[in-house]
């Protein structure tokens, strides 16, 4: 189907259109081949929106700044979870991730997951409403992470710690200077810690005004605990752009050609 210019949000709106056209047909064929019943589908997204376009772009709605940074626009995506028959219509505010999703598709299929050291849980128990999630903390990284940094904030239940924050190109287009692309890498000492059960938009750090609930100080210690031993316990490995180019790597339909890359172009 044509979806070009069938939104009034532009080129933005068109391209969501055909997105869901897409899913659509996409469970249509599941139907179809009779196994939508025996078939997880799981749909999320790996980062918040664009906001630079504005009204042309992606929305966070009350969360603050967007793709590019560690605040939760930039982070928290809704979820979508479905299985007739075994996932019961619902909402759940559970903390999960994408990294959950190989070894919850590990136990459904009953295989062995792999000799490594993972940093996901079996939702299993989530989705199938027997318990809540396993999950109780998150370790958010920037674009470009650093080992010099580590993490730049820690989510510990309803809690979240930033030790550093940054703005972003892609989170413009927002009165928040917290969100703009010129503002700077800033360490955050104490940190800016959120209650985002009762503030997901990331308004009223906890740790201004003064004296501080024995709650929160608890909180406070076990976020800096949490993000000392996480930092601790990252090797990370070698960039991999920093490797260069590799041409056999590249599609083309003449590999051998010259000149490169002009050459590579398919003939009818």
């Amino acid at each position: 189907q044509n979806y070009t210019g069938r939104s009034s949000r532009g080129p933005y709106g068109d391209s969501l259109l055909e997105f869901d056209g897409t899913v659509g047909f996409l469970l249509q064929a599941l139907q179809d081949a009779g196994v939508h019943k025996n078939s997880l589908v799981f749909f999320t997204s790996d980062n918040g929106p664009e906001t630079m376009r504005g009204s042309r772009g992606g929305s966070s709605g009350l969360l603050k700044c967007g793709k590019g940074t560690t605040y939760e626009g930039g982070m928290r995506e809704p979820a979508l979870a479905y299985w007739p028959g075994r996932i019961a219509p619902g909402v759940t505010h559970e903390l999960a991730s994408t990294l959950d999703i190989l070894p919850t598709v590990a136990a459904l299929a009953g295989v062995p997951l792999p000799n490594v050291t993972l940093d996901g849980y079996d939702l299993s128990p989530l989705l199938f409403g027997k318990g809540k999630s396993p999950r109780q903390t998150m370790f958010f990284y920037p674009p470009a992470p650093d080992e010099l940094f580590g993490v730049f904030a820690v989510r510990y239940g309803k809690y979240k710690a930033h030790f550093f924050t940054k703005g972003a190109f892609n989170s413009a287009a927002t009165p928040d200077r917290a969100c703009s692309g010129f503002t700077a890498l800033t360490a955050q000492e104490p940190p800016l810690l959120f209650d985002l059960e009762t503030d997901p938009a990331e308004n009223y750090d906890l740790l201004q005004g003064g004296a501080h609930k024995p709650e929160i100080l608890r909180v406070l210690k076990e976020a800096r605990l949490l993000k000392a031993a996480f930092d601790q316990g990252m090797a990370f490995g070698e960039s991999q752009l920093a490797l260069g180019s590799d041409r056999s790597l590249q599609p083309c339909c003449s590999p051998q050609c010259t000149p490169w890359p002009s050459c590579c172009r398919c003939g009818s």
